[in-house]
């Protein structure tokens, strides 16, 4: 890829928590299966039989990898883990006069739909933002049969923390509440069991990206009324009467994205043969290098703290301030000069940043107010290095030698502030071909 000064240098991906680019296998059946298919679902033709079948092996896949139980448990693929959020959402704003519980912990995808369309009470987090599990206990006690939903996120995509899930989820239960974790996160690294839904610690929806698990084609899904409506979702229309159909056809209406389900299932099937342990082990040798790292850099600080935890309770995932540097500012210099793709900002939990900046509600009242008003520069974030399995050791220490550098003020080009707050080199970034040339040279 270009860098500052003319030059080329093999680029390092390290935004894996936004996004994951797709397994060799994923890509290959993609483009083979793109011949074969057509719609699912009552077509007689060889295609359309051929890519029902292959949709619903995926739904299998899925389904195995969650270890569902199919006679009280379904697999619904929707548009994405957003849409999930909002499906449940949707469904438990009919509950009159009952709540949602959530962490400041929450992807603004499991805050807002519960905010403006269900009601919805927050809880705090410890002061490194580790879930509090006797402020929920607290909040559930207190609410007295009001709360019929407890969101979580199952990982962090600020600070990398695992979320004790099978504790909320009991405590959850034991309150007459159910529970809903966003797994986008989680899944990619961990292996999620739902469990009976007779376990006191048994998970009622689970919502996960197939973008995010190398799987980049569009297709998501949830486990769990038609929040969409139309063809596919229905027994039987009349001129004044609809028979709804059973799951999870009736979560399902229009046509559906075949292919990215069935990239779903193959990434899920590949990931599986891999070994989630093996590639657990790697991440968490490589999580600890990284937060150890940044943690030795002079006026550099990781938020959450970098105390190290148990193997598996924190992703490979550290978010980072450099003291004196704004966060757009670190992260094209890491891009421009040493070709290291990261992201920066408040990664969609604005309260969850503002917690780990330690803000006051002061201090957020000021933000606000000059944000509202177009100022978006003055948003405070940070910087956020994501690493997955096929990231390396050296891929890591060359991420670290570039932030000391930065951190030490050697940075070689000179940059402007956009009015979104981003930056950019003066002269511009070097010049890149539009995307479907460089498809075709690559």
């Amino acid at each position: 890829m270009p860098v500052h000064g003319g030059a080329t240098t093999t680029g390092i991906n390290l935004d894996n928590a936004a996004s994951t680019p797709p397994l060799n296998r994923v890509r290959d059946m993609v483009t083979a299966f793109s011949d074969l298919y057509s719609s699912v679902h009552r077509g007689t033709g060889y295609k359309s039989r051929l890519s029902t079948e292959a949709y619903e092996e995926a739904r299998e896949m899925v389904s195995r990898f969650l270890n569902v139980d199919e006679k009280h448990q379904v697999v619904i693929f929707v548009k994405g883990t957003t849409d999930a959020l909002n499906r449940i959402a949707a469904e438990e704003a009919r509950l009159d006069g009952r709540q949602v519980l959530v962490t400041e912990m929450e992807h603004h995808a499991d805050l807002l739909p519960w905010r403006h369309r269900s009601g919805h009470v927050m809880v705090g987090l410890s002061d490194e933002g580790h879930i509090d599990l006797d402020a929920i206990e607290h909040e559930l006690k207190a609410a007295d049969g009001k709360i019929s939903l407890v969101a979580v996120c199952g990982a962090s995509n600020v600070t990398g923390f695992v979320s004790p899930i099978r504790e909320v989820a009991e405590l959850a239960h034991r309150y007459g509440a159910r529970i809903s974790v966003d797994a986008a996160q989680l899944a990619p690294h961990h292996r999620i069991d739902v469990r009976p839904a007779d376990d006191p610690g048994h998970l009622d929806f689970v919502s996960l990206s197939g973008h995010k698990m190398y799987a980049p084609y569009g297709r998501d899904f949830f486990a769990g009324a038609p929040e969409v409506m139309g063809g596919g979702a229905i027994s039987i229309v009349t001129w004044d009467d609809t028979v709804w159909a059973d799951l999870p056809d009736r979560e399902e209406a229009g046509s559906p994205n075949v292919i990215g389900a069935v990239a779903l299932g193959v990434a899920i099937e590949t990931l599986l043969e891999l070994g989630f342990d093996e590639m657990l082990a790697h991440e968490v040798k490589l999580g600890r290098r990284l937060v150890e790292g940044l943690s030795e850099i002079s006026g550099v600080t990781v938020l959450g703290g970098v105390e190290p935890g148990e193997s598996g309770t924190r992703l490979a995932l550290a978010s980072f301030v450099v003291e004196g540097l704004h966060h757009g500012l670190v992260a094209a210099a890491l891009s421009h000069e040493w070709g290291i793709a990261v992201r920066h900002g408040c990664f969609c939990a604005n309260p969850y940043v503002f917690h780990l900046l330690h803000m006051s509600k002061a201090d957020v009242a000021t933000v606000e107010g000059e944000v509202t008003a177009g100022r978006r520069k003055a948003l405070p974030g940070a910087v956020r290095a994501s690493l997955a399995p096929y990231n390396t050791e050296a891929e890591t220490d060359r991420f670290l030698e570039a932030v000391r550098q930065v951190a030490r003020g050697r940075i070689k080009a000179t940059y402007v502030q956009a009015a979104d707050g981003t930056y950019a080199p003066s002269g511009g970034w070097p010049r890149i071909p539009t995307a479907l040339h460089a498809v075709v040279k690559h």
